[in-house]
């Protein structure tokens, strides 16, 4: 294992750092998207930023990998905690009602505010609501969608179908694998896994050949969100026996994220030079460093926080709480920053600070009330049935996930 050791019955509030760095990342960059001058989005604004498209091109390659790599280690800790159909039901409650009270309710909004900007629709948000959201057809031809709440259908989805191996990995009579993943973790071959999320997207892609965020017609990449969400469920699974390895080699992750992100600059992303592909012409080759970019800064973060973020932090722990409501809530704020903001005479970065400002404003203090909300109406939002304290108390060796 290496020079670090960790006890791995306390609870790990390095992986509560790496949640909330994760959705920080996702929301500095869909803050960001509408200045970006080679990408349409669900707003476009007439003055964009070349340079602020070009930074962005780094998170872009690892956010999600990183999302759906912390979701699957906080799944692991809710299978621990009950392995049967209480916790299918509970990942069916914290997913899917939120799910859908954000298609019918929070969603409604940002379209409200994309036709308006877009197409000059001039009408109310309630006759909107009523009139025109859940009646003129799936968007974008029509208005009813789960917009960035795709990410929570899919990781329901992922949840269902691995269960059954779940269970599996659990099996004592599966140890004999288990502890071969263990051997290979603590191995160089460890840099080696992003080629399981690489091999099925390529091989898949001739089937589906677009990333969709659909599901049903996006095979490739759903395949590529699961291997990260599995990976995560391992490492937190097998926690005690492969975290020094990665934090050990943390320096030699972190250099190769470093290598990799030199390579995309001067072949793809800086100054239009595509040598090996784009995000708009995803070869092969691209795809590659794409992966091995998003596992290495993976590892890289994951090895950096356990050494230096594992301990508790009463900050850490209020920012936790209000993750998920965080997110399901950002994106209708960002759409309704954006409308008011992009009509101003000021700055591209101007514009971008103010809207930043104003997400992460707005949506905290949604979170704030609606942790004040009466069970059952914490569910619509992702919180659960205890309060905060109690809950802090019951699950004080755990991370609060979801």
């Amino acid at each position: 294992m290496g020079g670090f050791s960790m006890q791995s019955a306390g609870r790990l509030h390095y992986v509560d750092a790496l949640r909330i760095a994760a959705f920080v990342i996702l929301i500095v960059y869909h803050s960001s998207v509408a200045f970006f001058p080679d990408m349409s989005w669900l707003m476009k604004s007439a003055e964009t930023s070349p340079l602020l498209s070009e930074v962005m091109k780094f998170p872009r390659a690892w956010r999600l990998a990183l999302l759906f790599f912390v979701s699957g280690m906080g799944t692991w800790f809710a299978f621990r905690s009950n392995s049967g159909f209480t916790f299918l039901k509970d990942r069916f409650v914290r997913l899917f009602v939120p799910l859908i009270f954000a298609m019918c309710v929070i969603i409604v909004p940002q379209v409200w505010y994309e036709r308006m900007y877009e197409d000059g629709y001039d009408g109310s948000l309630i006759t909107f609501w009523v009139a025109r959201y859940f009646s003129e057809g799936k968007y974008p031809e029509g208005n009813f969608t789960w917009a960035h709440m795709w990410f929570v259908a899919y990781l329901l989805v992922m949840t269902v179908l691995c269960y059954p191996i779940f269970r599996m990995i659990i099996d004592p009579k599966m140890r004999w694998l288990t502890s071969r993943f263990e051997a290979v973790a603590r191995s160089n071959a460890l840099y080696l896994f992003f080629l399981l999320p690489l091999a099925l997207n390529l091989v898949l892609t001739p089937i589906y050949p677009r990333q969709t965020n659909a599901l049903y017609n996006d095979g490739a990449w759903f395949a590529v969100w699961a291997c990260w969400f599995g990976f995560g469920f391992l490492v937190a699974r097998h926690h005690h026996a492969i975290i020094g390895t990665i934090v050990d080699r943390r320096w030699l992750s972190a250099s190769l994220a470093l290598l990799l992100t030199a390579l995309l600059y001067v072949y793809s992303w800086h100054g239009g030079n595509a040598t090996i592909g784009s995000y708009d012409d995803m070869t092969p080759l691209y795809k590659t460093a794409i992966f091995a970019l998003a596992w290495a800064m993976i590892l890289a973060a994951t090895g950096f926080a356990a050494l230096h973020l594992n301990r508790k932090s009463a900050i850490l722990a209020w920012l936790n709480r209000k993750i998920f409501p965080l997110y399901i809530v950002h994106q209708t704020v960002i759409l309704a920053a954006l409308f008011y903001i992009l009509p101003m005479q000021a700055s591209v970065a101007a514009k971008y600070m103010m809207v930043l400002a104003l997400t992460v404003g707005v949506s905290l203090i949604f979170c704030v009330l609606a942790e004040r909300l009466p069970w059952p109406l914490r569910a619509l939002v992702g919180l659960p049935e205890q309060p905060a304290g109690a809950r802090d108390l019951a699950t004080a060796s755990q991370p609060v996930r979801f």
